[in-house]
């Protein structure tokens, strides 16, 4: 999806036209000034930037801690989803390189890795807050099984 939006359909031209819609729809038929506009779509789009790749973030994370995971080190899972993170946001700035409606940045790049960043950054502090009870219960993989005998 991340990259899908990289393309035109994530131009600023489609998001102001969305933004003139919704503001036409609540300010009855009017829409405000196009400075207001290009503001709130300046502000929205960055704002995105950086969600978008928080939840990215949270998916890599879980992703790489469910069970047969091939890293369980919290700081190794929060690499590897930083640093996938750091490749998807220079990709996506690269396929702007060849959409003429789109201008690839490096802000934007920033914007992402720092999205992510943050989002690890919670859920390593979660971790350290509520790890500590989690790895204290003993596993069991007999909780599902169910003994024919006990009937």
């Amino acid at each position: 999806m991340i990259l899908y939006v990289s393309t035109g359909v994530g131009s600023g031209l489609h998001t102001a036209s969305l933004f003139r819609a919704i503001f036409a729809w609540f300010h009855s038929g009017s829409f405000p000034h196009e400075g207001s506009l290009n503001e709130t779509n300046f502000i929205i789009r960055k704002c995105a930037h950086a969600i978008q790749f928080v939840i990215y973030a949270l998916l890599v994370w879980r992703a790489l801690s469910l069970p047969p995971a091939l890293e369980t080190l919290p700081l190794r899972i929060a690499g590897w989803a930083l640093g996938s993170a750091t490749v998807l946001a220079f990709a996506s700035e690269g396929i702007q390189f060849f959409i003429p409606s789109r201008t690839p940045l490096f802000t934007d790049v920033l914007l992402d890795v720092s999205g992510a960043a943050l989002g690890i950054l919670v859920l390593l502090a979660l971790h350290l807050v509520l790890g500590g009870r989690r790895s204290s219960r003993p596993a069991r993989s007999d909780a599902l099984c169910v003994d024919p005998s006990s009937n």
